[in-house]
């Protein structure tokens, strides 16, 4: 029997309709949880943003600079207007470089601390101190503006923080050749056996380095340190050429204390959190030839409109205070605690420009390095304020305390306190160094002499 048309359309609507009403229920539910996720990440943004927001001011009401601008405001001007920046680099600008063999061999004599440096007991080679002599003499008008600087307390460099990640630190390189050149001046004057033009040389290259102390700048930081310890090496060779007086020894102890171990670190720290502010804030605005692995700005837009910009800036910021604390204790514990600190931050919860950033080890070792070198500068003026003192040197440098030092200070490699060791003629005040194997006092030998398992010392000696 045939089926009328009203018939079938009635069967195929029967049939249909169920199936219409489980698509418009798995829609609805699909726009439902659509909806939830939108809500979810609306919230989850405006979680991370106001977090984000909590640790920026959380660092303002410390009194530190939580942006770019705030941090060149931070670095402040002279108050006396007398600024020995200006003498500095007008030094560096007189500064006239020999030719290049022998501006190469000066350098390994100024900073070099390896063996390719000559022995510090040792005179200086003819071949040496020809050219040494011919570089003093051509940037006499440079040293005396050096000079004229170490009268001046009050120091900044003309940069522009505000700037942030792009600051210019042009002034850096014009620094470090008036540190050398001061150094290379207290060597010179030490071949002389000139010792009161030795000592101001050295305090000249102290000042050099310390113009940078305030600074707020890792990089600025880590050049400050490297000078120091330059004039620490050339006070080696005063130290072993040269007879100095008990006034003399003390001048020097004095430029070499109040040399900050921790405080310099931290406000480095400080000023590096402020310039990376701008990454996390608006990172599509940053200039890419800065990185070599930033992703698009397409996807840093996208990235930055979901939030997930102030996420990574929250866990930035939690890393970066980790740092800071963290440069407050001493200096052998450092690089553990920091190790610790990276699992807790960057390993557990990955991320795309908290990577950007860094980690803090270079700087950190660094410190290490350098902290080292200045603790054997201090600790060797302290003998030999003790000799003039006392006649002869001490057995120990427990004997040094409390008079010359308040405490024998820590070997920053392993904790130990600081080694000392009489020779025949002289001492030698060392640290294990990065190998942590106490080698006795070794200096480390020469390249093309040395076994491929041989360990040495980091090494301050006089022998005289």
């Amino acid at each position: 029997m045939r089926q009328t048309g009203g018939e079938i359309g009635s069967e195929q609507a029967c049939d249909t309709s169920p199936k219409r009403r489980l698509l418009l229920r798995i829609g609805q539910v699909l726009l439902i949880l659509l909806l939830c996720g939108i809500a979810c990440l609306l919230v989850l943004r405006w979680h991370w943003r106001r977090e984000f927001r909590l640790r920026i001011e959380t660092i303002r009401a410390a009194g530190y600079p939580a942006t770019p601008k705030e941090h060149d405001a931070w670095y402040a001007w002279p108050q006396s207007g007398a600024n020995a920046a200006h003498w500095i680099l007008g030094a560096a600008a007189m500064h006239q470089e020999p030719p290049k063999e022998d501006w190469e061999r000066l350098q390994r004599l100024a900073f070099s601390h390896g063996p390719e440096r000559p022995h510090p007991a040792e005179p200086l080679a003819p071949d040496l101190l020809n050219p040494l002599e011919q570089y003093i003499r051509t940037n006499d008008k440079a040293l005396e503006s050096l000079h004229e600087a170490s009268t001046i307390e009050g120091c900044r460099y003309p940069m522009d923080l505000s700037n942030g990640l792009g600051t210019l630190m042009n002034h850096l390189p014009e620094v470090r050749k008036g540190m050398s050149l001061a150094c290379l001046e207290a060597i010179l004057r030490s071949e002389q056996g000139d010792p009161d033009g030795a000592v101001r040389a050295v305090k000249v290259a102290v000042h050099a380095a310390n113009s940078l102390d305030s600074e707020p700048v890792p990089v600025s930081r880590m050049v400050r340190m490297s000078g120091l310890i330059t004039a620490g090496a050339a006070l080696e060779r005063v130290l072993n050429r040269v007879e100095l007086t008990a006034e003399h020894v003390e001048t020097l102890y004095q430029a070499f204390s109040g040399l900050d171990a921790g405080s310099g670190l931290r406000r480095a720290l400080v000023g590096e959190r402020a310039m990376w502010y701008p990454l996390f804030d608006k990172p599509q605005t940053i200039d890419h030839r800065l990185f070599g692995r930033m992703p698009p700005t397409a996807m840093l837009e996208a990235y930055n409109a979901l939030g997930l910009t102030a996420r990574e800036g929250s866990i930035y910021l939690d890393f970066a205070e980790e740092r800071i604390r963290i440069a407050q204790l001493p200096v052998s514990q450092h690089l553990a605690a920091l190790e610790a600190a990276q699992a807790r931050y960057l390993r557990r919860r990955p991320a795309i420009l908290v990577s950007l950033a860094g980690d803090g080890f270079s700087i950190m070792r660094s410190e290490t390095l350098y902290v080292t070198r200045l603790e054997m500068v201090r600790v060797s003026l302290a003998v030999e304020s003790y000799r003039r003192a006392q006649g002869g040197l001490p057995e120990t440098l427990d004997q040094l305390v409390p008079k010359d030092l308040v405490a024998v200070p820590e070997d920053s490699y392993d904790g130990m306190p600081m080694r000392y060791r009489r020779l025949d003629r002289g001492f030698i005040v060392y640290s294990v160094g990065d190998d942590h194997k106490d080698d006795g006092g070794k200096r480390e030998p020469p390249r093309d002499s040395r076994a491929s398992n041989e360990t040495w010392d980091l090494v301050f000696e006089v022998r005289r």
